[in-house]
């Protein structure tokens, strides 16, 4: 996904210090690529030195563009309409609320590459880091907000593997977009996004989140349709409230046969990508707390509420829904600063035995809906673009 730049594709035959000050305008692997194309960049980028890829033959493709200051990778269609184009940029450039997300979902991450996104729409930016010893490329708007992420993302042409030499990508397909191949290959999943990334080989993969019987996958398909890779991924939950009328009915039934005489103290379902992943039941008998664990399939995990060896009790989640002037004057603070003019939605704190965990607040700006964690404190931890 990162850029293709330079010393691994377009200029093996000239000095660093040609390459970033080029006289006019030069390409390289201009075959197969149409004229419109070349044209298009060429009157976009005349002083450059640019370097072509194809994406999707007859389709997609993709200009690495260099001159003496900048950086951008351009995506065009065969007819030379400009899809979209991302423009590097330092780390330092990024809102702060980009670096915040980071630090609290990937703690001592090795970031790779960013740009902001120049053309096309939304607008926003797009970061590549390393966690884990795996690739992550995530997708922000223009406040920050984080919008997606892909994973999986090593190598570039010509086999580059340092910072900076990753293979060029069209950061967003529709299902229509993909080739037939590859859209029957995903029977049986629901098609969340998709993009297309140019592997080490120079072939063309296509990069697909999707979701089969409640699980999430990276998939990576080849234009045969040939699923060349699928990963289970391992979503960030959202915690909604279940009350006890949607309480589903196998857990009332489990409840009733081993915790007679039950009250209902609060049920929290976890869900991923909207997708319920379990639940989390808080009851009292006979005076005493207990809680317990369901699978999606309403299936007992464990007793939350008894330690195990070498284990610690679950902590009772409870979901509270509070109003505007119960929010933090932090977050409030935050978020008339960030988001001016924003409407508020809803709130809702996460508390873990009594103690408020996290602050959630929905709220509008313009057109989008986002969801804006601050911590017990008020200190704002991330926003996403709902």
């Amino acid at each position: 996904m990162l850029f293709a730049f330079v010393s691994s594709v377009m200029l093996s035959s000239c000095s660093k210090e040609e390459a970033m000050n080029p006289m006019g305008f030069t390409a390289t692997n201009t075959a197969n690529v149409p004229q419109a194309v070349q044209s298009t960049i060429q009157q976009a980028y005349p002083s450059s030195q640019v370097a072509y890829s194809v994406i999707q033959p007859n389709a997609l493709y993709v200009a690495d563009v260099t001159t003496s200051t900048t950086e951008t990778q351009v995506v065009i269609s065969s007819k030379g309409a400009i899809r979209e184009a991302f423009a590097k940029i330092d780390s330092t450039a990024l809102p702060a609320s980009v670096l915040t997300y980071l630090v609290s979902n990937f703690p001592g991450y090795d970031l790779l590459h960013a740009s902001q996104k120049t053309t096309g729409s939304p607008t926003g930016y797009r970061v590549v880091i390393k966690f884990n010893k795996e690739f992550y490329s995530l997708l922000f708007d223009d406040k920050g907000a984080f919008v997606s992420q892909t994973t999986g993302m090593p190598g570039g042409p010509k086999g580059g593997k340092g910072k900076g030499s990753h293979g060029p990508a069209v950061t967003g397909l529709a299902l229509t977009d993909l080739p037939a191949a590859v859209q029957t290959a995903l029977t049986g999943y629901t098609f969340q996004r998709a993009m297309a990334k140019i592997d080490a080989a120079g072939v063309t993969i296509y990069h697909v989140h999707a979701v089969k019987d409640g699980i999430n996958y990276d998939l990576d398909i080849d234009a045969s349709g040939k699923i060349v890779s699928s990963k289970e991924l391992a979503a960030m939950p959202v915690i909604t409230k279940t009350d006890l009328t949607t309480l589903p009915a196998a857990i009332v039934t489990y409840l009733n046969t081993n915790a007679v005489g039950w009250t209902l103290t609060n049920a929290v379902s976890v869900e991923a990508d909207n997708v319920t992943i379990h639940y989390h039941v808080v009851v009292v008998v006979a005076g005493a707390t207990k809680t317990y664990l369901f699978d999606k399939d309403f299936n007992l995990v464990l007793n939350a509420g008894k330690s195990h060896t070498g284990h610690q009790p679950l902590p009772n989640f409870t979901v509270t829904e509070i109003t505007q002037a119960q929010i933090p004057a932090a977050a409030i603070t935050y978020l008339n600063t960030n988001y001016s003019g924003w409407t508020f939605k809803k709130a809702q704190t996460v508390s873990a035995d009594s103690a408020i965990k996290e602050y959630e607040v929905f709220i509008t700006l313009g057109v989008n809906t986002y969801k804006v964690e601050f911590d017990g404190n008020g200190v704002f931890l991330g926003a996403k673009l709902k």
